[in-house]
């Protein structure tokens, strides 16, 4: 349901998931969120004590509706970067932006266009996406508990930012994504937009809407290259994306 009640109870669960390193089976129907506003309502009520948000993770597929999770600015790490031992996290390799000039929204209303929000990145980097849900691997769990648990963010480690991002061929960049030595994904393009700057846009006009809009300072991943794949313990990942500095994180 949506009542503010089982919204604090659904988000009360999924924090004690995350903070005791337990996987849900199920959780009680009752508390599943009715619609994608009740889903992000929990998140951020789970995010409330996390401290400033330091970028958004974003997913949108052509023009159809956008959903995005939200990452602590204390989950953002620049590669390389260590990470703690925590059962069941996995790495995604990822094309996300830099914003340069805050995006609060127009005296008019009118939403922003896509050079408008070009124009306030101050540039791209390659990104390791830390994924962690607080669910079990299967069954998996309805889409807007997925949702509701910050669309399974851990945090996102970095590498350094191109200015001249636009310049790149973003829809059929190489990507090449290695654990341990082992090649995971090794492709040419496949980004589910397409193009990873699009959801930049519904993005940027969407926080609008929520009254909050996108900060100077924060970034944002746009989508995995390849899925989502394990790493465990004392194994190193390694994102290498046409135009862009590697990036790697290594499981402690």
């Amino acid at each position: 349901m949506n009542d503010l009640s089982s919204l604090q109870r659904l988000a009360a669960v999924l924090a004690a998931a995350r903070r005791d390193g337990v996987k849900l089976q199920s959780v009680d129907p009752d508390l599943v969120p009715l619609d994608d506003a009740g889903a992000d309502a929990v998140q951020d009520l789970v995010l409330a004590g996390a401290g400033a948000i330091g970028a958004y993770k974003v997913f949108q597929v052509a023009d159809g509706p956008g959903c995005l999770g939200q990452i602590p600015a204390a989950r953002i790490l620049a590669s390389p970067a260590p990470l703690p031992a925590v059962d069941g996290l996995k790495v995604e390799a990822e094309i996300a932006f830099l914003v340069g000039a805050g995006l609060p929204g127009r005296a008019d209303g009118a939403p922003y266009r896509a050079e408008e929000v070009a124009d306030a990145l101050s540039g791209a980097f390659a990104a390791l996406e830390i994924v962690e849900s607080a669910f079990v691997e299967a069954p998996k769990p309805a889409p807007l508990l997925a949702r509701a648990d910050n669309m399974s963010n851990w945090g996102l480690i970095t590498s350094p930012v191109v200015a001249e991002w636009q310049i790149l061929p973003l829809e059929t960049v190489a990507v090449r994504l290695e654990i341990d030595g082992r090649v995971i994904v090794d492709r040419r393009g496949g980004h589910p937009s397409g193009d990873p700057f699009h959801p930049m846009v519904w993005l940027a006009n969407e926080l609008v809407r929520r009254g909050r809009g996108l900060r100077a300072g924060q970034m944002v991943t746009t989508g995995a290259f390849g899925g989502s794949h394990p790493i465990r313990p004392g194994e190193t990942a390694i994102a290498t994306i046409e135009g862009f500095a590697p990036v790697s994180c290594r499981l402690g």
